[in-house]
Formats: structure tokens, sequence, C-alpha cells
């Protein structure tokens, strides 16, 4: 019983920063080159990323990316902050997310989660997904779904903290 109860406060004291820490380091992704990029090289802002997950043939996924493609060049960019999205798309609609991408003119950059390995490291299970990561790469904020008006929200809240401290290590 001792054991078990030393346990549980030790999972009580590590989980806060188990679920803050970004674990997928050294995964791979596809760019829409085609070329294999370790998800380390991605995240170089030392500001911080917004890191998007979304699938093509999604309504709410394209009109997360459109506004938020908006709000992010009006809002963030300017503070450094990247936003990168990460296309999980079955099998078989790969070939198809470039000449979407390229159709849609975003600003950031896209890569495909080809395996599924990204995806499975956040444990996204339904898209779209936004998480923002500090310039550490540590998770500072997960919000799955999507609901219009989200993405003024999102980068209201980056530009406060980074007003407020430079950083979003307070966020």
């Amino acid at each position: 019983m001792k054991t078990i109860l030393t346990s549980l406060m030790m999972l009580m004291i590590l989980q806060p920063s188990l679920t803050q820490t970004f674990y997928a380091s050294g995964e791979n992704l596809r760019s829409m080159e085609g070329h294999s990029v370790q998800i380390d090289e991605i995240f170089i802002s030392a500001e911080g990323t917004i890191l998007v997950f979304w699938e093509t043939n999604d309504a709410q996924c394209n009109s997360n990316l459109e506004n938020l493609n908006e709000s992010w060049i009006e809002k963030v960019k300017p503070f450094g902050v990247n936003l990168v999205s990460v296309c999980i798309d079955k099998s078989g609609n790969w070939l198809a997310v470039k000449p979407y991408v390229e159709g849609k003119g975003w600003e950031f950059d896209t890569y495909i989660d080809i395996n599924g390995k990204l995806k499975r490291a956040f444990g996204i299970t339904s898209t779209p997904y936004t998480i923002l990561l500090d310039g550490n790469g540590n998770i500072k904020c997960r919000y799955p779904g999507y609901c219009s008006g989200d993405e003024t929200r999102i980068c209201d809240k980056i530009i406060h903290c980074m007003e407020n401290s430079g950083t979003l290590a307070d966020l």
C-alpha cells in the first residue's frame, strides 16, 4: 500500500511537467517538396511556434487555417512566432496536399505527417488541433477543434505574453 501511495504521489508531482514537454524530438515529417525533415529543424524560432494539425477534406480545418493565416500575418508574425501546419491526411491523399496548399497561398510552412508518428506523439485524435510551443519546445497551450474567432483569441493571447514578458514562457 505504501508503494502504491508513493507511486501515485510521484506521478502527481511529475504529471504537470510531463504534459508540458515536447516529446516528438527526432521525428520526421515530409516537406512539400517531398524531402524528409526532422521535426527539430522545423521549430527553429527562438520566440515560439504555433503548430496546427489538419486534414485537406475537413472544412473546419480549412477555415481555421485561412483565418489563422490572416491573424498570424497581421498580429503575431512580427514578434517572430512561426506558424507551421502539419497535414495528417490518410495515405493516398498526400499527392493532393501540395497543389491544395499552393492554391490557398498560405504564407506559413506546411509539412505532412506521413506515418502519423507526430500525431501520435502529441496524442492528436481530432482535427483541427492547435498547439503553441515556446522557444524551448515546451507546450504552452493545446486547443482542439475550431470555432470562428478562436484564431483572434489565440493571437491576442500570444501578443499579450510577448508584450509583457517578451516570451511565451509565461503563457
